[in-house]
């Protein structure tokens, strides 16, 4: 088993996030969108925007983007849950017993063991790969070929034989599957189930917590992940930061999917837009804002110790969208309860914009 340097709190929080660079060791940094690694396979375009070695073996992230007609084999990891967030165009998914077609805002969520494919449908198709490993993602990239184009090559060949791609498979834990691809009954994908078995999740659905102008919905809770990680979406208009503060036990990653993201961390302001993402390991002292009015964050944090946090922040809605000029009280005794009893660390006001 491969193991990682894990820098101490101090020694994460001394430094200064690095931009559209991936760091080769566990502290905070920041891509733009189309940074990262790039690799062209099959006529796909992985990025690769988080190793396990950039985050102490907790996790690997990547965008996967293509056109109409691109698919995988069934395959399964032995040991990784997958999560897939579209973003752009159509994905055609099958699952055990069901076949969905994702548009943006979709997720699917895929536990260790559990065969799955997909073909894109729409011409630039583009979603968000998150492993709780990422060797996935190495395997892909090891089948891939390094480029430093950010658009894909629809025309490119695949330079890996399937005996040599399962060859490859096999050495990062994943299992190309001989299985034919049926047409099945779709998911609702209304629901998060209660268990740790693969689901699909329509745009808008999820738990739903709402307060001080935002709404916080749970694409995947622990529940769902063996406590590895959680999935939060984020919308909501203007907001300031909160005060700042770091965690001890949970890393967390931010990514935008829509409007202006403000960040503050270890002293750096960072604008992030659609398509940029930040990584904040823990130690990291950081805060956030919306900077402008229908805001979209996705934020995934390992492991899932911080998940009550937005409960205990906000109240259940049915609501599907932000409510505009709403209760914008600071939920104080919620605060309260979540400095007591979380992983929660506050070390100062909110900052100030500019600063």
């Amino acid at each position: 088993m491969t193991t990682f340097d894990i820098p101490s709190l101090d020694d994460v929080q001394s430094t200064v996030p690095e931009s559209d660079s991936l760091p080769g060791r566990c502290v905070p940094y920041h891509l733009s969108a189309g940074e990262g690694e790039r690799y062209q396979l099959g006529g796909q375009l992985l990025t690769v925007i988080a190793r396990p070695q950039d985050t102490g073996g907790q996790f690997g992230a990547a965008y996967v983007y293509g056109g109409a007609g691109v698919e995988t084999p069934f395959v399964q990891h032995s040991d990784e849950f997958r999560f897939l967030y579209v973003t752009d165009g159509r994905l055609q998914v099958w699952l055990p017993g069901e076949t969905n077609v994702l548009v943006a805002g979709d997720a699917v969520s895929i536990p260790p063991g559990t065969p799955y494919a997909y073909r894109m449908l729409a011409h630039r198709t583009r979603f968000l790969s998150w492993l709780t490993v990422g060797d996935g993602h190495s395997w892909g990239a090891a089948s891939g070929t390094a480029t430093p184009s950010h658009v894909f090559d629809i025309s490119a060949d695949q330079k890996v034989s399937d005996a040599r791609q399962s060859e490859l498979a096999a050495q990062y834990g994943v299992r190309v599957l001989d299985l034919e691809k049926k047409d099945l009954p779709s998911s609702p994908g209304s629901i998060l189930p209660q268990s740790n078995s693969a689901y699909v999740l329509r745009a808008g659905e999820g738990d739903r917590w709402a307060s001080m102008d935002q709404l916080n919905t749970y694409l995947a809770r622990s529940r769902n992940t063996d406590s590895t990680y959680f999935a939060m979406h984020t919308s909501g208009g203007k907001s300031p930061y909160i005060p700042l503060h770091f965690h001890r036990q949970h890393t967390e990653n931010f990514f935008c999917l829509e409007g202006r993201l403000l960040l503050h961390a270890n002293g750096k302001e960072i604008l992030l837009t659609k398509g940029d993402f930040l990584h904040a390991p823990a130690g990291t002292v950081h805060s956030f804002s919306f900077a402008s009015h229908s805001t979209q964050m996705l934020g995934l944090l390992t492991t899932g110790v911080f998940e009550k946090f937005f409960e205990y922040m906000n109240r259940p809605t049915e609501a599907h969208i932000h409510v505009e000029g709403g209760d914008m009280t600071f939920p104080g005794e919620g605060f309260g309860r979540a400095r007591a009893e979380l992983d929660l660390e506050v070390v100062g006001p909110p900052p100030t914009t500019g600063q």
